[in-house]
């Protein structure tokens, strides 16, 4: 392939002594072909890329508005240039034409010295035919060695830095939300810049779209050629990313679990953890942080499909693994990124009886750390549907920590009395300030929540009262109650030692 500079500068067609009439960038333009004709219907017959041979013959009995119009047609189908000899057919050459090729921003190339136009096609055609074979051949060697690397065990980091040097321009793969996975330019060469077009070819995991190559600083005819040919080998690196045996349907879960597994033991390699999320059908984009999100059901797998329906939902990857609902959601640094989660989920929660946490939000090497404090709050949680932020389960997380002897202890020191009250006489005083406490000291609210007048609601708190031997209500006393009901939900009965 030659550009319009190339194909002016070609020995046989500098002894036409062409002069190009039009712009400089038009130099750049991309030949692929060399093709002469003198009819005048010629428009329909081109394919694009050609540099179009002509004597005028076909123009000279036509009248100036005929002239513009071939001027039109021709350009609309994206040849690379004109190139016009003047002579008998047309001794100038006509201003019309000149004017016309102007405003359709096609360079015309004017041979004021006489070449057989059976010379130019015939050596510049042959130029090109040697260059795509050879371009062809080195696209063959480089996808066998993209192959060979892939089978050795390469990673896309390492096929890219292959590409790129094999090619001499830079390489990048993405997912499809623009997270770049892997980059690398050609020693000596530049960087992709992020104002620059280059070509870009779609990469296929599974079938399915996951993201995308992209080669070299522009988009060209060579460039597009070499981002087609290693997009597949592309797909085949990404898609052994994920661990053997693991299906296609199945590896959500399985992302899932390792990162909960791992939690923040080690931190993932950043470029397989996008190239797993990515084959998951998760695509979070580059300024997005993560919430892990934890439920406990009878049904996780119905919970799972339905919560990840949510209206308004980011970006997310939501499935039923080891008896649980488990999932990452792709959110907005900016705010509270776990409250507005936890609302957006909170009436499919509660629709399916889930208990549902939703984790800090984190950057995506510690996606493992949101899922299991999302998970953790689970242990330490109400028990009932819903969906909340992580910090309400943050001081029971915190007493689970606790050796339980000690809890123990505390538990007795703190609500001992009114432990026993309640075994005394069946009742439920603990159970009343814990859930007076999480609505904000709110009687009314708080008699919503336990099915009960709000006369009942003031009884039990004289009585909590009367039996502590102080005010619940006194603010002084509130932090010591709040770590008081947390430690009896994490020693309560069923829990690990109780």
């Amino acid at each position: 392939m030659l550009t319009l500079a190339e194909f002016l500068a070609h020995e046989c067609v500098r002894r036409a002594e062409p002069e190009l009439l039009g712009r400089d960038e038009h130099r750049e333009r991309e030949v692929q072909w060399v093709h002469s004709s003198e009819i005048y219907e010629i428009a329909p017959l081109l394919s694009g890329g050609e540099v179009l041979l002509t004597t005028g013959l076909g123009l000279a009995g036509a009248d100036a508005g005929s002239r513009r119009h071939w001027v039109r047609d021709v350009a609309a189908r994206g040849v690379a240039a004109v190139a016009l000899e003047p002579g008998r057919s047309l001794p100038e050459v006509p201003p019309e034409i000149v004017d016309e090729a102007r405003r359709a921003d096609l360079p015309l190339v004017v041979l004021r010295a006489v070449v057989p136009f059976a010379e130019i096609c015939r050596q510049v055609n042959s130029d090109l035919l040697s260059a795509e074979l050879a371009r062809l051949r080195r696209s063959d060697e480089l996808v066998r060695q993209l192959h060979d690397e892939a089978a050795d065990g390469a990673g896309v980091e390492e096929v890219v830095v292959r590409i790129a040097r094999s090619v001499g321009a830079p390489v990048e793969v993405s997912t499809l939300s623009g997270q770049v996975v892997a980059a690398a330019a050609p020693p000596d060469g530049p960087a992709r810049r992020p104002d620059d077009h280059p070509a870009r070819s779609v990469v296929r995991v599974a079938g399915a779209p996951w993201g995308h190559v992209l080669v070299g600083a522009r988009s060209s005819p060579e460039t597009q050629f070499y981002a087609d040919r290693v997009a597949a080998v592309v797909g085949l690196v990404v898609e052994r990313s994920v661990p053997e045996g693991v299906g296609a349907g199945r590896a959500g879960v399985a992302l899932l679990g390792d990162l909960l597994e791992r939690g923040t033991a080690t931190t993932p390699d950043r470029t397989s953890l996008l190239a797993r999320m990515a084959s998951c059908g998760f695509h979070p984009a580059p300024h997005h942080a993560v919430v892990g999100v934890a439920g406990a059901c009878a049904d996780p797998r119905r919970s799972a499909m339905l919560l990840a329906r949510a209206e308004g939902l980011g970006p997310h990857l939501v499935d039923a693994v080891r008896g649980q609902v488990l999932g990452l959601v792709a959110v907005a640094a900016a705010g509270d990124p776990a409250g507005r989660v936890a609302d957006l989920l909170d009436g499919t929660a509660r629709d399916t009886g889930t208990e549902l946490v939703v984790g800090p939000p984190v950057g995506l090497p510690l996606a493992g750390r949101t899922l299991q404090r999302a998970r953790a709050g689970l242990a330490v949680g109400p028990g009932v549907p819903g969906a909340a932020s992580w910090r309400r389960s943050t001081v029971p997380h915190l007493l689970g920590a606790v050796p339980p002897d000690q809890l123990d202890t505390f538990l007795d020191d703190a609500l001992g009395a009114l432990r026993r009250w309640d075994r005394e006489h069946g009742t439920e005083l603990v159970r009343t300030l814990d859930v007076w406490i999480e609505h904000g000291l709110n009687i009314s609210a708080a008699a919503r929540a336990l099915l009960v007048r709000r006369q009942t609601v003031h009884e039990r708190l004289a009585r909590i009262r009367d039996t502590l031997g102080y005010d619940p209500a006194d603010g002084r006393e509130l932090g010591h109650l709040v770590a008081a009901v947390a430690a009896a939900r994490v020693r309560r009965p069923g829990s690990d030692g109780a």
